[in-house]
This record gives C-alpha cells, structure tokens and sequence, in this order.
C-alpha cells in the first residue's frame, strides 16, 4: 500500500529542505531565476510598439509570481536583482546601462509598497496597486538618472506624461495576473 499525505505543500520552497542553510540558499537561487527569467522573456519578446512598459504584464506577473512563493520579506527585490545582474552581462540586446540600478529600486519601491498596501488592503488589490505604482516609478527613475548624469533613455523621447500612462496600465494588468494566478493556484491547492 503506498502511503499519501494529506499534510498541505509548504509555504515556500525554503522549507522543503531539512537544512535552513541550503533552503534558504535554495531560495533565493530561485528568486534569482525567476528575475533572471523575467528578464530572458522581456529581451525576446521586444516588439517595437511605442509602447513603454508594456513587458510589464508578463514580467511582474513572474516577479509578484516570485514572491508569492518565498517567505522573504524583500523577495522582490531580490528577484529583480537577478534581472539586473542578467542585465549587466549585456549578452540580451539592452542599450541602456544604468538598467541594471532602475530594475533593483523597482524590486525594493515594489515590496515597499506592497507592505505599506497589504496593510489595508486584501491581496489582490494591494498586489495590483503596488505593481501598477512600483513599475509606474520606471519613468520617474529614468527621468532623475537623466538628470543627474545628461543620459538619454529612449522611452522618455515623447516626453514624461505618456510613459508614466503606459507604465501604470501595464503595472496594472501584470500586478493583477500576478496576483490571480497565485489565487487561483491557492484555491485549487486548498481543495485537493
């Protein structure tokens, strides 16, 4: 007879491994991947639309994916942190090198924000809203790089109104899609 049991999956990867040490490392090498992957789906699926922020959809989506899964408090951020150490190989296509510096202050100004809001808000909402307003900062934080160092970003060449538009909507839509898959996941975990 082949036992089963019913105790429910762990609540992050890091305790699926007996040593706190090696679950932890284990963990954040996953967050790492994550970003790294989020990072490897946006360089691939560049397509020019004059769009700015549009591979946000399906990069908060693994980010807020990310977080879902650890126990870490700053999961995001460490998550974008494997997207900027990808980004600093240059092997992805990008032009701009202080990409790398915007990607770790969306990742902090994201879990910031997600502290502050889930303190009021239920899940989805407070996911939603730090996703649009974190990667909505995307604009704001070239805009200061800009002006400190005289660096031109490409998305900024139409001025500052349309990308900070562009950057909430799409914030929005990955914030959202995010949050639902880890949802819905839950639910259907819940009734196994």
């Amino acid at each position: 007879m082949i036992r089963v049991s019913t105790s429910p999956l762990p609540k992050s990867i890091s305790s699926i491994f007996p040593n706190r040490l090696v679950g932890t490392l284990a963990e954040v090498l996953l967050l790492f991947l994550v970003g790294m992957l989020a990072m490897v789906i946006h360089a691939k699926l560049r397509i020019p639309m004059q769009l700015p922020g549009r591979q946000g959809v399906l990069f908060l989506a693994l980010i807020v994916a990310g977080r879902g899964l650890s126990r870490f408090p700053f999961a995001a951020t460490i998550a974008c942190a494997g997207s900027a150490l990808i980004l600093t190989t240059g092997w992805l296509g990008f032009r701009e090198p202080l990409s790398p510096v915007v990607y770790i202050l969306i990742g902090f100004i994201l879990d910031i924000l997600y502290f502050n809001f889930r303190k009021i808000l239920p899940f989805i909402l407070a996911t939603t809203l730090s996703c649009a307003l974190g990667w909505m900062f995307i604009p704001l934080i070239k805009l200061g790089i800009a002006a400190l160092t005289g660096f031109i970003f490409t998305s900024l060449r139409y001025g500052l109104a349309w990308p900070l538009l562009t950057h909430l909507v799409f914030g929005l839509a990955g914030g959202l899609l995010g949050a639902s898959i880890l949802q819905i996941t839950a639910r259907f975990l819940k009734k196994e």
